[in-house]
């Protein structure tokens, strides 16, 4: 059974790839989901399987660096697991989404395969690629490092970490099984508010394993929209913030105060240690990607840039930029950088409006060429008679020799 509960002074808008979030405790579970450790651990890495009934779905190499990518390979495919709860559920979760509370409900046959303990149910939006532009599911036939799978992604131009969160996806079932028909059944559906949700656990880092809803990420990939996702976070520790006597409990980047949580217990064991066994490497079949519209996604870098630059809880206006570009911090110019990138992939009307002002304001001195560039490269994304007559108006006043004339001139190549 689970305690539904609600979340405790928590605001869920600071965290921008959660759109609701519940806590829950999973009592008298069945540990059938759930995550092992090797006992023959080196002091440089923590090898670990996420085995459903048994089965290895997810098998991981994961670096004590906490910057550093992990190694992840696929393990034997979901649809080998036996797991009848999935099939339970299915019927449920494929259709239209009524709020979070019902769909934990929904979801209670998986979560009673759980072990017992905390865990945060979070309905998120999910980029279905790794984090670099690839389609989540064409992983290599082997372990291989995952750019977005590490605990904390460092950020060069803020000298900065960024805490991982759920946002990718590492898939648990064959590309074989696939079936693009399926997929076209979700089309029209899943950029819904209501879509149906996919189903997913919170593995490590950016990354979470998709426990049910490959189709829906594949449909998701050809309309280039994120895959709404519930995603199940376990408890990963406990802090407690300096001169203070409160202490906390950490799920993802999530943290709710450890009062909450009436049950917990400090002796217990975070992983369960056991001499894996290691899964044959197996043929993968790499799907086609020239169907997916990857545009609008962010890669692992792009999207931590945001919270590097402390923007995540930032109200953008016109004023507030014009603000940076007349700065005489460079940092201010490294902020507005991340927001074009991270918004032409997210909102790309908001960073068209930005890129407006950078134009129109930015003078053009070395300094700001990166940033100019970048606005004109969002402008030039925008086929309509208003960005046509910046990009006429840059051509107008410069020659062939200006830095932003190839990328403005790029504008009716790619109308062509």
């Amino acid at each position: 059974m689970i305690e539904l509960q609600k979340m405790i002074n928590i605001d869920i808008n600071q965290y921008l790839w959660c759109r609701d979030a519940v806590l829950v405790r999973v009592i008298g579970g069945k540990s059938a989901l759930t995550r092992i450790g090797s006992d023959d651990t080196d002091d440089y890495t923590v090898n670990s399987v996420l085995l459903l009934n048994g089965k290895p779905i997810v098998q991981g190499e994961y670096p004590v660096c906490s910057t550093c990518s992990a190694l992840l390979a696929r393990g034997y495919g979901i649809e080998n697991t036996d797991c009848e709860a999935l099939q339970i559920i299915r019927k449920k979760i494929n259709s239209a989404y009524v709020d979070l509370q019902t769909s934990v409900r929904d979801i209670e046959p998986i979560l009673n395969l759980l072990d017992d303990g905390y865990y945060i149910i979070a309905d998120a939006e999910i980029y279905p690629t790794d984090g670099s532009h690839h389609f989540f599911a064409n992983v290599p036939d082997k372990l291989c490092h995952i750019k977005a799978s590490c605990s904390e992604y460092y950020n060069h131009d803020f000298l900065t970490v960024v805490d991982g969160f759920p946002a990718f996806l590492y898939p648990t079932q064959s590309n074989a099984v696939l079936n693009p028909e399926r997929a076209d059944y979700y089309s029209d559906r899943i950029d819904k508010d209501n879509a149906p949700r996919a189903i997913a656990y919170y593995d490590n880092g950016f990354i979470c394993a998709l426990l049910d809803g490959h189709h829906k990420a594949y449909a998701a990939a050809k309309k280039g929209c994120p895959l709404a996702t519930l995603v199940i976070i376990p408890m990963s520790g406990t802090y407690q913030e300096q001169h203070s006597s409160i202490a906390y409990a950490c799920f993802s980047e999530i943290t709710i105060p450890l009062s909450t949580l009436t049950a917990y217990s400090r002796n217990k064991p975070q992983l369960k240690l056991k001499q894996l066994v290691r899964f044959d490497d197996f043929y993968n079949k790499p799907v086609a990607e020239n169907n997916f519209d990857f545009r609008f996604y962010p890669t692992v870098e792009e999207l931590t840039g945001i919270y590097a630059a402390g923007l995540e809880n930032v109200t953008i206006t016109k004023e507030l930029v014009e603000q940076w570009i007349k700065s005489s911090d460079i940092d201010d110019q490294i902020r507005l950088k991340c927001l074009l990138k991270y918004n032409a992939k997210r909102e790309p009307q908001r960073a068209y409006t930005i890129a407006k002002t950078v134009v129109s304001l930015a003078p053009e001195m070395e300094r700001f060429h990166d940033l100019i560039s970048i606005a004109y490269k969002i402008i030039i994304a925008n086929q309509n008679p208003e960005a046509e007559q910046i990009i006429l108006n840059y051509m107008i006043n410069h020659d062939s020799k200006s830095f932003a004339w190839n990328i403005c001139s790029s504008y009716w190549e790619d109308e062509n």
